[in-house]
């Protein structure tokens, strides 16, 4: 048997050592390597679950700020509506109805907020693990009970609550002669039963506290939105451009992708298509299945409507031109003879409604200009067009 000395210094041994040394030295930073990698990608999730958060706060904040606007416009044109109760046939049928509106309760809760990034925030212990903040924890969860509390409140206080029941509305329909043409005359009756009402009274009355505590809402939850980023280091550009990479769906839109015929996705009475041409101009054709009470079948209402377009990086911009064209076809609706004249009245009336509409849509070249995001799908037949009012789809009906 060979001593130990003489093994000690056989150079195998030595090699064996080396490569014992060089494979421990693999694994640590193989693991070393994987674990940084893991705790960086878990700190950006992290941060992406926070500024998910925080937005939801400063829209929070930004929809009470609207609830001043809407309650001051609102009380505005209901002062108008007391201040004329004697003479309310003078007054417009559209401050009567926004009068009416204003006082009168849905079927549902008046005051709604979406949680789904409340539920999201709390579904998931690894959004929490992933933050490691506990005091930023702790102050959104002092925000999601917040908020709770104060809807709560919205939706139960007298202060708050429209004095007009649903029920009470309805019954006004049922006392009509014609419920069925809700005119101007309805209008000013409604408006002569709340006006004298007490309750409607002290609601009307009550608005600038409405307007206080809204503001007072908007505030806490604005205050709460920077504590937090504080808390997290996260700029206002930062949490811009989250908002902004929140947005981005799909790939970039080309014109040569954009050329063709598109269908939009609509209610089952509604059928609407947009041509792209490669000069740049576009055709919108609107097709309306239109039931009523006076008659079996449906008015089919068609408009076709012009403009122009053009891509400016990720925004789609259109602006509609002045020349329209519509028609009502009734042939394929049925009705007794002696409701002839009420179904003219109503085809007159929605002609009106119709031409209003499209002037409004077309009423000057350069003030109808519109933006709006726009992506496209990886298959390249459906495109989302999206902005402040929410987003439509596109889909791909003819050859680019």
């Amino acid at each position: 048997m060979p001593k130990w000395q003489t093994i000690k210094s056989a150079s195998w041994a030595k090699e064996l050592l080396l490569t014992f040394a060089g494979a421990t030295l693999s694994i640590i930073l193989t693991f070393g390597t994987a674990h940084f990698v893991d705790q960086k990608e878990q700190k950006a999730e992290g941060r992406q679950t926070a500024m998910m958060v925080i937005h939801d706060m400063e829209n929070s904040a930004e929809i009470f700020r609207e609830y001043v606007k809407q309650e001051e416009q609102c009380f505005n044109t209901s002062q108008y509506v007391r201040e004329n109760k004697h003479d309310m046939d003078a007054i417009g049928v559209d401050s009567l109805l926004a009068f009416v509106t204003y006082v009168t309760a849905s079927a549902g809760q008046n005051y709604v907020f979406d949680d789904s990034s409340e539920r999201t925030f709390f579904s998931s212990q690894d959004a929490w693990r992933n933050i490691n903040n506990a005091a930023f924890i702790d102050a959104v969860q002092d925000f999601y009970h917040h908020r709770r509390v104060i809807y709560s409140v919205l939706n139960k206080d007298y202060l708050f609550s429209k004095p007009v029941s649903n029920g009470e509305y309805y019954q006004l329909l049922l006392e009509s002669p014609n419920w069925q043409e809700l005119d101007t005359a309805f209008w000013v009756n409604c408006a002569k039963r709340y006006v004298e009402r007490k309750d409607v009274d002290i609601y009307v009355g009550y608005s600038f506290v409405r307007r206080r505590y809204f503001n007072e809402y908007a505030d806490t939850f604005r205050s709460m939105a920077n504590r937090c980023k504080f808390m997290m280091g996260i700029s206002d550009e930062e949490l811009a451009q989250y908002v902004q990479n929140k947005a981005r769906t799909g790939k970039p839109l080309t014109e040569r992708k954009l050329v063709g015929q598109w269908k939009m996705q609509t209610a089952d009475d509604l059928d609407a298509e947009r041509e792209y041409r490669s000069d740049h101009t576009f055709t919108t054709s609107f097709v309306q299945y239109m039931s009523y009470s006076y008659y079996t079948g449906q008015i089919v209402l068609k408009c076709t409507l012009n403009g122009s377009w053009e891509l400016r990086g990720d925004s789609l911009i259109t602006e509609q031109h002045p020349d329209y064209s519509y028609s009502f076809d009734r042939s394929q609706i049925h009705y007794q003879p002696e409701q002839e004249e009420a179904v003219e009245r109503l085809i007159e009336a929605w002609r009106q409604s119709v031409i209003a509409s499209l002037d409004q849509m077309t009423k000057a070249q350069g003030e109808q200009q519109k933006s709006v995001f726009a992506s496209i799908d990886a298959s390249g037949n459906k495109i989302e067009l999206r902005d402040a009012d929410g987003v439509v789809y596109l889909i791909r009906s003819g050859k680019p």
